[in-house]
Order: C-alpha cells, then structure tokens, then sequence
C-alpha cells in the first residue's frame, strides 16, 4: 500500500502569460489563472485534501492558488521549495534574454546548465530543492502529501524521483494549475499520472 505525493504548480501569473523570465519576483495571479484554477476544480482534478499533509512554497502565487483549491485550510510552507532566482533575468522577455551568449547557448541546448548572474547557481539551487523534497518524500511515508509549488521546481522534483524519463529535466514542466501524482511504495516513488 503506497501514498501519492501530489505536485500542483500555481496559476498563470503576469510572467507566465507574457512568456517572462521570473522567480524570485512575487507576483500574483493574473484573473486568467483565477479561472483556470476554478475550471479545474469544477472538473474535480484536484486531490481531497482530507488527512493529506499540505504545503505551499509561501511565494505569493502558490499561497493564492492553494487557497483557491483548498480554501482557508492550515498548510505548511517549505521555503526550499519556492522558485528559482533568476538574476538578471528576472521579468525579461525571451528576446531580452536570448541577447546573452551564455542564456542563449543554455537554452539552445549547447551548455547543460547555467548559474545565473546576480541569481542563483545550479547546484545551489538544486541542493535546495533536494533537501524540500526530502521532507516531502519524508511525510508520504505517512500519509499523501499535496504541494503548491512552481515549475522548475516541479521539473527538478520529477527529475529526481524519474532521472531516466525525460530527454530534459525541463520537459516536466506542467503547465500552469496542473501537475503530478506520483505514487509511492515502500518509500520510493513507483509511479506517476498527470494532474489537470
């Protein structure tokens, strides 16, 4: 018998509408991401939230999606899991970005990886998560754990419980309001489904 771990990334946000390059930035919920959230809910593609562990990243968009999922429920925030600080880069367009040699080969596919100026590095940002999933995978030994969190967050979640899945750990990006259930036996993840 094994419980889910469920990954749900917040709602469209200004940047995610606009095709921007942000993390650290809090924004809000645009209202397309509001009705995208009820659309959803309405379908029932959200878990029950009844004796599940519950968690946000405490950025502002994961706090305003859980509680248009869940409502005003008592949840915990693990502050390892909020997005990526990208620098720099932070509310720039994709032509903006491209115009830097080495965001252009990263997302060209010709580098693996990238530390981002005045944002944070790889492996930085990888340890983080690392230690937030841990406690995730922790508390699903127990019982199912839901998490609003953010999409390379969600990506990097995925990588690591599925290293041999994706081409890219980016192709586990699920698209704003949706996410993953992954199923866990004898404390390890077995199994995943899409959510939304």
């Amino acid at each position: 018998m094994g419980n889910t771990l469920y990954l749900i990334r917040h709602g469209d946000t200004e940047g995610t509408l606009k095709d921007l390059f942000y993390g650290s930035t809090d924004l809000p919920l645009a209202e397309q991401g509001v009705k995208q959230i009820k659309m959803l809910c309405d379908k029932g593609a959200y878990p029950e939230a009844d004796g599940a562990k519950l968690y946000t990243s405490g950025m502002l968009r994961t706090e305003q999606t859980f509680e248009h999922i869940y409502g005003g429920i008592d949840h915990e925030i693990i502050s390892d899991l909020r997005e990526v600080g990208v620098g720099i880069f932070e509310m720039k367009t994709m032509d903006e970005v491209l115009q830097h040699d080495e965001a252009r080969a990263w997302l060209e596919g010709e580098k693996e990886y990238m530390d981002f100026p005045e944002g944070e590095t790889n492996d930085g940002f990888i340890e983080r998560v690392s230690r937030g999933l841990e406690v995730l995978k922790s508390d699903v030994k127990h019982s199912n754990v839901i998490g609003v969190f953010h999409g390379a967050v969600i990506f990097t979640c995925m990588e690591m419980m599925f290293p041999s899945v994706k081409e890219k750990a980016w192709h586990w990006t699920p698209n704003p309001a949706s996410g993953y259930a992954v199923t866990f036996e004898d404390g390890k993840p077995a199994r995943y489904s899409e959510i939304g």
